[in-house]
């Protein structure tokens, strides 16, 4: 037996707490954050608003799409690498060398300046490709902690990505908004919650991602009605639905709608 994951995206408005943007992918979340986010600036009709992103979709480019796309996002920085007796020790980890952009260089903890010479190279993987530039100094081959910072022969070298000002930017956001950032878990973390351990959600027999994108759909806007009726009432959401334009030409859609809404709605809850 074969079995195939899927990767659910939701976006989830703090005020309602509801779900303003969804689609199912197959890959992972590091490609995924300007997609989604562009989605729910769209849906709700806005020109900018600020995202709490989970970690895993901390990646510069598309932290840089959604700045161009006039959205703020504020998501975790992933832990650096780990420090080893044969590289470089903790002490010397790229986010103790101090960039000043007024003179495109790297300053590290021993007070010698890396240097570029503005040239950019090409990163390319299977995945993504991006350009980078180098920052070195030749002293750093004589230097007395040499073996704390690198265990290249010709000294360190630091690689700075053309999305690095997006992502020290956000970076920053990040330390200055922990507050702020701690409420992501309590806006979105339930609808999963309700979903897989209440309803039972955990699994589909659905083959093709298509199919299985309208069936998520299809669950998230399930939880958008109750959630609503909490917040409305079944009354006041039973009106809202007769009164909602659709933009749908098929007018007998919202009917079979609102008669589905009231034979249900008040079977369970009258």
């Amino acid at each position: 037996m074969v079995e195939i994951s899927f990767n659910i995206q939701a976006a989830v408005d703090a005020k309602h707490n509801l779900v303003v943007a969804t689609y199912t992918i197959n890959g992972n979340d590091r490609s995924a954050l300007s997609a989604i986010a562009i989605e729910t600036k769209e849906n709700l009709g806005i020109d900018t608003y600020t995202a709490l992103v989970d970690k895993g979709y901390h990646n510069g480019k598309q932290i840089e799409i959604c700045k161009q796309s006039n959205i703020t996002i504020i998501v975790a920085q992933p832990k650096q690498g780990k420090s080893n007796e044969n590289g470089t020790t903790k002490e010397y980890l790229v986010s103790n060398f101090k960039y000043d952009h007024s003179i495109d260089s790297y300053t590290c903890p021993q007070g010698q300046t890396l240097k570029t010479t503005g040239r950019w190279h090409k990163k390319s993987s299977s995945k993504e490709s991006y350009e980078f530039k180098k920052y070195r100094n030749p002293k750093c081959k004589e230097c007395p902690v040499k073996h704390l910072c690198t265990s290249r022969a010709a000294g360190r070298e630091i690689e700075r990505s053309q999305y690095a000002e997006a992502v020290e930017e956000n970076n920053k956001r990040y330390h200055e908004n922990a507050q702020l950032y701690g409420k992501r878990q309590e806006i979105n973390e339930h609808i999963f919650g309700n979903s897989k351990r209440q309803w039972g959600y955990n699994h589909t027999n659905l083959i093709g991602l298509e199919k299985v994108n309208g069936e998520h759909r299809l669950i998230m806007l399930v939880y958008n009605i109750k959630h609503s009726i909490i917040i409305l009432s079944v009354p006041d959401l039973i009106a809202k639905l007769k009164k909602w334009d659709s933009p749908y030409k098929a007018k007998v859609l919202f009917l079979l709608k609102s008669s589905y809404l009231k034979l249900n709605l008040e079977y369970y809850f009258y």
